[in-house]
């Protein structure tokens, strides 16, 4: 069954012979732009900290901060989370993950849009990482043996990226589906958690982690402006009960106006 048009509530979708499909009825320009504007400030950032010696060595402050957070002993089942949790924030994982989300979203509830939402966040997350990783080639910090997963250059934090833009997309969208909260509160816990466990393994500078997160914050902004609606709805939204095509909070606000 379709679900209906988020710009005329109800009301089923019927793609028409020849009619444009709707997956291009976006904005672009949102997606554009918040990819430009993520370029620039990891760029902004990179080359402010690449003109000081403090690119390879890192600053005075990270070397402080990165060996008071080594000095800490976390009990051993804390400190195994933290080895293990960042696998959680890699393509190997997360593209899995949302792809088959994606397809399940496509195939057994038409949520198409929702879908390519979900893929473009998540290959926008990458190429951003990939992009500054192979311009800058930060050397990844040396204060002691590196553990856990890492790959490639240490700037940016892909980890950082991945975890703002990725999670809080979900989060976002189950939050305009069903009304609740508790995705954010658990996007926010595992991002911390995450953030903190590249520091704590020794895998990233300090800086590297500031600028994922700001580059993920950008990214996540410019993805959720391009697929919403214009009263700020995702551009396809179920209340995950067949046939029901307006969101649970949407149907809530409809009936407190009332």
């Amino acid at each position: 069954m379709e679900l209906g048009s988020p710009d005329e509530p109800g009301a089923a979708v019927q793609q028409r012979s020849g009619e444009v499909p709707r997956i291009l009825f976006i904005r672009w320009w949102g997606l554009i732009a918040g990819f430009v504007l993520a370029i620039v400030a990891g760029l902004a950032i990179g080359m402010y900290m690449d003109d000081t010696p403090a690119w390879t060595r890192g600053a005075i402050w990270e070397r402080v901060l990165l060996l008071e957070i080594h000095a800490t002993k976390l009990p051993e089942i804390l400190d195994k989370i933290l080895l293990a949790i960042p696998w959680l924030g890699t393509n190997w994982t997360l593209g899995p993950l949302v792809i088959g989300a994606s397809l399940y979203l496509w195939r057994r509830h038409n949520q198409t849009r929702t879908a390519v939402h979900l893929v473009t966040v998540l290959v926008g997350s990458s190429a951003l990482n990939f992009t500054l990783k192979f311009f800058f080639d930060r050397p990844r910090p040396d204060l002691w043996p590196l553990r856990g997963q890492f790959a490639y250059a240490s700037y940016p934090s892909g980890h950082a990226i991945a975890s703002v833009a990725v999670l809080f997309t979900i989060a976002w969208l189950v939050h305009r589906w069903r009304g609740a909260h508790w995705p954010y509160y658990i996007a926010t816990m595992i991002l911390g958690v995450s953030l903190y466990s590249r520091l704590y393994l020794g895998v990233h500078w300090p800086t590297d982690v500031v600028a994922g997160y700001l580059m993920g914050t950008i990214w996540l902004a410019g993805t959720m402006l391009a697929f919403t609606d214009r009263r700020g709805v995702p551009a396809e939204s179920g209340s995950g009960e067949a046939g029901d095509p307006v969101p649970k909070a949407v149907r809530k606000a409809q009936a407190e106006q009332h």
